[in-house]
């Protein structure tokens, strides 16, 4: 999901003077297992549970949301329509609107297919996943990364032939959608080895596998392609060649690479890059939460952790917190149980903003100061 910037205070006011409480949906980690071939799932902690001791949390044993073995169709009944399970499944993107059914985008790259699922709760209140759709079967080695922006376009990188594509959300309801090539390294210089990547409303943010001091390792582009790409990284600082998986949190962009280091840059490009944890033993993907937590996966220790993320000023944390174990995650996105509050609903009808949205709208100010405190 992506955060809207539009959402004002005004919302925030409507809300306290109705005497509405927050009401926090629940919230689920869905994360890509090359190593088991499953895409796998995990709940989020509390409110509550955020409040105790940092001892005292329960990490969250993950479970299987999409099965890339047990679900592939084999036998002489199998036809092009049937499942094909997952071979390497990486890249992994979720269009998900007010805590309601999402469409769930998996790309498995040794074979060359992008999926799409539909996401929903079930009656015991975890994620299920529908039937498999293909989407495109023409990106081998192509698409290790996802991202979606906020009207619903979906991106992809291809790091061998240096291209940010984008297949536009009308296309991606037709049977054969075709992607658009929006950045090349024919044409750009920042366009080097693009890897991961993230997108909100305005901008594309990729990382350069081959990046240096000339083309920066972390890029901001508009994704109308009307002005000149901007680098955040790699040009003015020691973190070159460090930048490899990207996730958005408001006005901070955090990105992983080969080290054990997590590291941010502010989105305007009026920071230096800051190491914001050294804890982890081989980070790959990372996701907003939309409140004041960003999740990293940890391939390397088999888990997810937390950490805060709204920071005015970038700083180093001195704890993270595992929050789930998870055999070799991979990539990350959040998905987001729907509200039960009748205000929150209504209000969200009213406005046309997701009601995740508002409740979000409600809390964000002071909800992100006190989050991060406890964490």
């Amino acid at each position: 999901m992506v955060y809207d910037r539009g959402l004002s205070a005004a919302c925030i006011a409507l809300i306290i003077g109705s005497g509405a409480a927050y009401d926090r949906p629940e919230r689920f980690i869905l994360a890509t297992s090359p190593k088991t071939h499953n895409v796998l799932f995990a709940p989020m902690p509390t409110f509550h549970e955020l409040t105790l001791p940092r001892e005292d949390r329960p990490v969250a044993p993950s479970q299987i949301l999409i099965d890339g073995v047990a679900s592939k169709c084999s036998g002489w009944t199998c036809s092009e329509n049937s499942d094909r399970g997952l071979e390497e499944p990486t890249g992994l993107a979720l269009w998900q609107k007010g805590g309601g059914p999402g469409k769930l985008y998996v790309s498995d790259t040794k074979v060359g297919y992008l999926y799409r699922y539909s996401v929903h709760l079930n009656w015991r209140g975890f994620p299920e996943a529908g039937p498999q759709e293909l989407v495109a079967n023409d990106l081998q080695g192509k698409a290790h990364w996802l991202a979606l922006d906020g009207y619903g376009n979906l991106f992809y990188t291809d790091s061998q032939d240096g291209s940010v594509s984008m297949i536009g959300v009308d296309e991606l309801s037709k049977e054969t959608p075709k992607s658009r090539i929006l950045f090349s390294a024919s044409k750009i210089t920042s366009v080097a080895g693009p890897a991961g990547l993230a997108a909100d409303s305005l901008n594309v943010y990729w990382a350069n596998l081959k990046g240096d001091a000339r083309t920066g390792t972390l890029v901001q582009a508009s994704s109308s392609n009307d002005q000149a790409p901007k680098v955040l990284a790699g040009q003015t600082d020691m973190y070159q060649a460090l930048a490899k998986d990207v996730c958005l949190a408001r006005d901070n962009v955090f990105f992983t690479g080969e080290s054990e280091a997590l590291f941010a840059v502010k989105a305007d490009g009026s920071s230096q890059v800051t190491e914001v944890s050294q804890n982890f033993k081989q980070p790959k993907g990372c996701v907003y939460d939309q409140e004041a937590t960003v999740y990293v996966a940890d391939s390397g220790d088999n888990a997810v952790y937390s950490l805060p993320a709204n920071f005015q000023t970038l700083r180093k944390v001195r704890h993270v917190n595992k929050v789930a174990s998870m055999p070799s995650p991979n990539q990350l996105v959040m998905f987001f149980g729907p509200s039960s509050n009748p205000y929150v609903q209504r209000l969200a009808a009213a406005s046309g903003t997701t009601s995740a949205g508002v409740s979000l709208c409600a809390v964000l100010s002071v909800l992100s100061v006190l989050m991060s405190a406890m964490q």
